[in-house]
């Protein structure tokens, strides 16, 4: 394995990682609070569905080249094609950056129709002007994964970071400068974002041309690109279609779905509940140790093909997520009512409360749908998402069906009754090809074990008459001391064969 995803660059990225993760993190969890906060239940609810036009735009101009990007600058990073990765970078760079560029300013002319569609008639000035955040979000996100798959931590730590910090002072001032309109929190993280972008074309700037030039180059380093670009754009395409297929499915579908069916409470209290919900997504031990977890799989099984390896990797991340996503629901059933009302400052609480704990449960399910994602992807065989996420997409059907009986609470829960079947049925289709994997199911019997005691505390205390801190602090203490007891030494574990495998 070369030295490029060995033990001293893992431990260094994941140093990077860690310190710049809980920057952003408490940054990035008060900025959203004070958004929330800050903007009327309508501007919110208004602001709820523009979030989702991001992953909407990316996932059009995508054209498979992020999932490129994730399995082949790996594979050149560590097997030194210098020649052959400026090509691939700078080839779905260019093309992914004039597609992306195109469809804004085909969006901003046709901007009142599509405003109209997604119901924000009312917020026309908004919509336009979020048009650059959505160019700078997905540009810098693409440029993220460029920057992690060769594990250069640093820099896209230092940015998003940076745009965390931003972001919070930027609503501290509005905040006591007077009132907060939406305008004001567009405009915000569209200056955040254009600086974030600008650290991280740096940040590529050095993978493309390190100093001190390249050793070790390998004999077919200029002529990969020629020989293996028409395989290259097959990926692409298959990569494309599988992402196009799942587009429909999920929380950016379900806010669209929301701002046109949901009146302006029912989709502020839904989007307030998403948003948390994706702030945890966003810094799951997974989702966060996946800029790390992903290039080492790739290059790993690119060298070895050992899949089982790989497979038992990504199912000890998976566990280390459901320790985190329990342990959350816990203390929600608990004082979720009166937590969530703190955090908003009184304007959503109990209507919140089960939608995000139907939303963290879908991220279990999403969870192991990343992982296997990312197996599928180790052995090229993207094909398999297709059908399946089709399936997932036509999930948002069921939701629409079921909320007059249900509320909004159906469509996440429509989500992960899909989830469930697409996820096992893949894991079939793998095994069918010789790639088995299977879901160590002893580790989560013990987490529902440490949630029913934890649960059960809670509940206990609360009938004894104690507050709802002081309940949410018994129940995660519960949790966290049998956490100690019976996972702390698997996680470590789990550390150590992430970085110590290689030499």
């Amino acid at each position: 394995m070369s030295g490029r995803y060995g033990k001293e660059r893992v431990k260094r990225g994941l140093l990077h990682f860690a310190l710049g993760k809980v920057v952003s993190a408490v940054a990035g969890l008060l900025a959203m609070v004070l958004v929330v906060r800050g903007l009327s239940v309508p501007e919110f609810a208004n602001y709820s569905v523009l979030i989702a036009l991001v992953e909407v735009f990316a996932a059009i101009s995508g054209l498979g080249l992020v999932h490129v990007v994730l399995r082949y600058v790996p594979e050149l990073y560590a097997t030194h094609r210098p020649t052959a990765l400026r090509s691939v970078i700078l080839a779905t760079l260019g093309l992914r950056t004039g597609v992306l560029l195109a469809l804004l300013l085909l969006a901003y002319a046709l901007s009142q129709p599509l405003a109209h569609l997604i119901k924000v008639d009312t917020a026309l000035p908004a919509f336009k002007l979020f048009l650059l955040v959505v160019a700078f979000r997905s540009s810098s996100n693409f440029l993220l994964q460029i920057l992690e798959s060769t594990l250069h931590q640093g820099f896209s730590q230092t940015a998003f970071s940076l745009a965390a910090i931003g972001r919070c002072l930027g609503m501290l001032w509005l905040l006591h400068d007077g009132g907060v309109s939406l305008i004001d929190v567009i405009a915000l993280e569209a200056i955040c974002e254009a600086f974030a972008c600008g650290v991280l074309l740096v940040g590529i700037g050095t993978v493309l041309w390190p100093v001190g030039g390249e050793q070790n180059l390998q004999h077919d380093d200029r002529n990969w690109w020629s020989s293996q670009r028409g395989t290259v754009a097959k990926f692409a395409v298959t990569a494309y279609l599988q992402h196009l297929a799942t587009l429909p499915f999920g929380g950016n579908t379900n806010r669209l779905v929301g701002g046109v069916m949901f009146g302006d409470r029912v989709m502020a209290s839904f989007g307030f509940a998403q948003s948390i919900c994706e702030y945890f997504k966003r810094y799951l031990p997974t989702q966060l140790l996946l800029g790390l977890i992903r290039p080492i799989v790739v290059a790993r099984y690119s060298v070895s093909r050992n899949f089982s390896s790989a497979a038992t990797l990504c199912d000890q991340a998976l566990h280390i997520n459901l320790v985190f996503l329990f342990g959350a629901v816990a203390v929600l059933l608990v004082a979720g009512d009166e937590l969530l009302s703190l955090i908003s400052a009184g304007k959503y609480g109990a209507e919140s409360v089960w939608l995000l704990i139907a939303m963290l449960v879908l991220l279990g399910l999403e969870t192991q749908r990343l992982i296997i994602e990312v197996l599928t992807q180790s052995v090229k065989h993207y094909e398999l998402m297709i059908p399946s996420n089709l399936f997932l997409s036509a999930s948002v059907l069921l939701g629409i069906a079921f909320y007059p009986v249900m509320g909004a609470v159906a469509f996440p829960i429509a989500n992960g009754l899909a989830l469930l079947c697409a996820n096992y049925w893949l894991i079939g289709r793998l095994a069918n090809l010789g790639y088995d994997y299977s879901h160590a199911w002893r580790g989560t019997g013990i987490l529902c074990m440490m949630f029913l005691a934890s649960v059960s505390a809670g509940f206990v205390s609360k009938w004894l008459g104690a507050s709802w801190g002081v309940v949410s602090l018994i129940t995660g203490a519960i949790y966290s001391g049998l956490f100690a007891r019976y996972i702390l030494h698997d996680s470590i574990l789990f550390a150590r064969e992430l970085v110590g495998k290689t030499s």
